[in-house]
């Protein structure tokens, strides 16, 4: 190992692997990598061994026992986002079979669906997909709308929810206050 790796092993510790986000944590990880100068392939591999949780490890306990003489890293990344990463068809499977935008603003859902998107540009199909999960009004006001980038459009999104939410809430602070003053004159 070089000194430089002995040096910076000491400052490293990976959080515990991620079963339910391989490639997230994958990322994360190549960016303590990166930050610390660790680019052995040994030493990368032994951080993500230690990383790994009793289950994780039993899952995989035949390449830990039996790993490749090169790219150990590579090898053991295949294998986890493998074994534990959403297939090309889960995620397609995921984007098509959305359970709409819940309490959460349209950029987070977007983000969700950039991520299952896995690198891919996104299409037309995809930009129609992210707006039939948004309210009827606000999808109907961004549905003529053109936009190169999905971010901008849920930036769009997230300005028009934002203001649906302000909306939402004065009419319900107005009703309370109708009602406050209603009840006060059936008391007098």
């Amino acid at each position: 190992m070089a000194k430089e790796d002995q040096q910076n092993a000491v400052s490293l510790k990976l959080p515990t692997f991620w079963t339910s986000q391989p490639s997230v944590w994958f990322e994360l990880a190549e960016a303590q990598f990166h930050i610390r100068q660790i680019t052995a392939d040994t030493t990368k591999y032994y951080y993500v061994v230690s990383s790994l949780d009793q289950e994780t490890a039993g899952h995989i306990i035949d390449f830990l026992q039996h790993p490749p003489t090169d790219d150990k890293y590579e090898g053991i990344q295949r294998l986890l986002t493998g074994t534990f990463g959403l297939s090309r068809r889960a995620r397609a499977a995921r984007l098509l079979h959305m359970d709409g935008l819940g309490d959460r603003k349209p950029s987070m859902l977007m983000n969700e669906m950039l991520a299952l998107m896995d690198g891919h540009a996104p299409c037309l199909l995809f930009e129609q997909l992210f707006l039939e999960q948004l309210p009827d009004d606000i999808h109907l006001i961004l549905a003529d709308e053109t936009f190169t980038d999905p971010r901008q459009l849920a930036a769009r999104a997230d300005v028009l929810w934002y203001s649906k939410q302000q909306e939402t809430s004065i009419n319900i602070t107005t009703d309370r206050e109708q009602n406050y003053e209603t009840n006060q004159r059936s008391y007098r």
